[in-house]
């Protein structure tokens, strides 16, 4: 399917290069990338690396450094939720790959019935074209690294997010368009409630970026729903369930966008406990692109993608 045409505003920010910029504007920008590259490569190794003073299980009463799990659960439809995936356009020709994480940092349990915690995130996506022959080249990348607060009591979770985001412009596309600086700086709450014990989760939320660049309406909202079938007896007696998961989020940017996925998949762990899990589904995306340099486009396509959860 071919791109959509430009719109006016998408035109502002993304021009066809210049042949005088040329040679200064990709050196100097692959030396840029080379630098963010292995910064953030070091930082997502170390942050998927096990940590030999890990504490272990939380204890109530005290504070516990490095807990086994995270208390806000991880929302699994939500395209730009920390995750390690790998991602095909089916019908687009296109790939997508992330690396991040969430690290709770410290909990505390004071007794109350109520989980604390703090921690950090990050995580890097990616985008490729398929152009055939073995060749796979990079148009945009886009890096996420914050900080956030958490609480729990029964079904109910919150939490609150600071996060920086920048978007890059892949080498494929240095002949095509001119680069422009798209960064973020937000604020996000989210409310997590569980209905029906671990089949049924709603949330929603607000946030806001006191930064952004290029400058547009800085508000946005974010819901969504998860519904999973009972667990049962899978292969090498381990667990499989069925999921269906919806994500919306509502910006103002771009003159007003409404983003949605639908994924269907299938859930495979070693226990129902568990929260670490190997996910296999079927996406549906429509909206304005997830990603930073081409914001303003629309897109609309099918993926079928593999989660290695934590």
């Amino acid at each position: 399917m071919e791109s959509p045409p430009r719109s006016r505003a998408a035109s502002s920010h993304l021009e066809l290069a210049q042949p005088s910029q040329g040679f200064q504007l990709v050196a100097s920008t692959q030396v840029k990338t080379a630098k963010k590259v292995i910064l953030g490569l070091t930082l997502l190794i170390t942050m998927n690396t096990t940590n030999p003073l890990r504490a272990g299980d939380v204890n109530e009463g005290q504070l516990n450094f490095l807990p086994n799990e995270t208390i806000f659960h991880n929302l699994v439809g939500d395209p730009r939720e920390p995750q390690n995936s790998l991602i095909a356009q089916v019908d687009q020709g296109r790939f997508e790959g992330s690396i991040g994480k969430f690290i709770e940092l410290l909990q505390w349990i004071p007794g109350d019935g109520s989980r604390w915690g703090w921690g950090i995130e990050g995580d890097s996506f990616i985008e490729l074209d398929s152009l055939g022959g073995g060749v796979f080249p990079e148009r945009v990348s886009d890096w996420y690294l914050g900080t956030y607060f958490s609480e729990k009591t029964g079904n109910l979770s919150h939490r609150l997010e600071y996060l920086h985001v920048s978007s890059h412009l892949g080498d494929e596309l240095f002949d095509q368009y001119e680069r422009f600086i798209y960064t973020r700086e937000s604020f996000r709450y989210t409310l997590s409630y569980y209905p029906l014990a671990d089949q049924i989760r709603v949330y929603g939320g607000l946030g806001y970026y006191p930064h952004m660049a290029p400058d547009d309406n800085r508000l946005f909202a974010h819901l969504g729903a998860e519904i999973y079938t009972q667990p049962g007896a899978f292969l090498f007696g381990t667990i499989g369930q069925g999921y269906f998961s919806y994500d919306l989020k509502v910006k103002g940017e771009a003159g007003g966008v409404a983003n949605q996925q639908f994924e269907w998949g299938l859930q495979w762990k070693g226990t129902p406990e568990s929260n670490s899990a190997v996910r296999l589904a079927l996406i549906y995306f429509n909206g304005n692109s997830e990603y930073g340099q081409f914001y303003l486009f629309p897109e609309s396509h099918w993926s079928l993608g593999i989660f290695f959860d934590p």
